[in-house]
């Protein structure tokens, strides 16, 4: 299937949510209590059917926050991370060594789930801000988040069971590597955010995108 969005369009999309990545950063820092830094890596537009594959060995087991999208962008957003990038943000948030972590109770089931609260807000409202159309009291209404859930599975089969009860005609995932530094030293975490857009809202995308192609600053 042929790709809604151009690359110039992604291009676009990849400066909002750089900025989203900011507004996370400032968000985390005041929540863990120590200076971090969450940046935007690589973001691309891939099959649906294929984006499990970016989420490691079929077998590993991987740690992720979903979040539903209502209003005029319909989808979901997943915060996905191995086991041991979760963990060791909860240490990071109860101040004690990396590493002492080591099961997934409801404290650090609540960790993550806070955790994708902050940073799918941060770029929900950053689409919001840089968007028009997407925020409060626009035309095509209000684009807003459900609270988060806790998911714990195997990478290969972690989306069909986050999205088995969406009746959304899911085509292509925005894929958008995030790599979390600070808060202790030597933490370095790659996280893999998803953005899982109805085809609906690729291509409410693309329509509010298309005036900002020419100046290329949205």
């Amino acid at each position: 299937m042929a790709a809604i969005l151009t690359d110039a369009q992604r291009h676009l999309l990849r400066m909002i949510f750089d900025r989203g990545a900011e507004g996370a950063s400032l968000a985390l820092s005041k929540w863990l209590g120590a200076e971090v830094h969450l940046t935007v890596s690589d973001l691309e537009l891939v099959e649906l059917d294929r984006a499990g594959e970016l989420l490691g060995p079929p077998d590993a087991l991987v740690a992720a926050g979903a979040m539903g999208l209502t209003g005029p962008l319909t989808g979901s957003i997943l915060l996905v991370f191995e086991d041991r990038s979760g963990l060791a943000l909860v240490d990071l948030l109860l101040h004690q060594p990396l590493g002492t972590t080591t099961a997934w109770g409801e404290l650090e089931q609540s960790a993550a789930r806070e955790t994708t609260n902050i940073v799918g807000c941060a770029y929900v409202n950053a689409l919001a801000a840089h968007l028009p159309g997407l925020g409060r009291g626009s035309e095509l209404g209000e684009l807003v988040p459900t609270p988060p859930a806790f998911l714990h599975e195997f990478a290969g089969s972690l989306l069909e069971f986050a999205l088995m009860e969406q009746a959304l005609e899911l085509d292509q995932v925005l894929v958008i590597r995030s790599e979390f530094t600070g808060g202790q030293p030597g933490l370095n975490l790659n996280w893999t955010l998803l953005f899982i857009p109805s085809r609906a809202a690729l291509e409410t995308l693309r329509a509010l995108l298309a005036p900002f192609e020419s100046r290329g600053n949205p």
